[in-house]
């Protein structure tokens, strides 16, 4: 009998401890689960436009097939404008103008000629795209930079 009784105390025991085990685990999911409810997301709106000090001026010395260089300086203006020299080291020097557009992180030029260049704006330099907006990948790929003139 006094089996029993023990066997009896100790299958309620651990009932009470499983039960009060489960309650304690569904308080703590059900805190969790409130907590991920209660989380919103926030669109990022940080992009190239809003998040970077931009404009000014960009400087570098771009590769050429012909000639040991092109020495590129591009200015940004406040005013979505833009002012281009491309100085081919040995050779000439060409000046062009026109208007900018950033859209996310690429910077879109476009001359009074027509000519479109595209740049990923990054902190204070501009890293040039090829003509499908991708970046320039290969052995001469760091070469494709402009920093900005501090």
């Amino acid at each position: 009998m006094k089996k029993i009784f023990g066997g009896i105390l100790f299958l309620l025991g651990a009932t009470v401890c499983g039960c009060s085990n489960n309650k304690q685990t569904e308080k703590n999911q059900t805190a969790a689960d409130s907590v991920a409810c209660d989380t919103t997301q926030v669109p990022d709106m940080h992009n190239a436009e809003n998040a970077l000090d931009y404009w000014g001026t960009y400087e570098g010395t771009l590769p050429a097939a012909d000639c040991p260089g092109i020495k590129v300086s591009l200015t940004l203006n406040e005013d979505k404008t833009f002012d281009l020299t491309q100085d081919y080291i040995d050779r000439e020097k060409f000046t062009s103008k026109g208007a900018y557009v950033i859209d996310k992180n690429i910077l879109y030029t476009v001359t009074e000629d027509g000519d479109t260049t595209y740049y990923k704006v990054e902190e204070n330099r501009l890293k040039m795209l090829d003509k499908k907006q991708q970046v320039i990948t290969g052995a001469l790929a760091d070469q494709y930079i402009l920093n900005k003139k501090m």
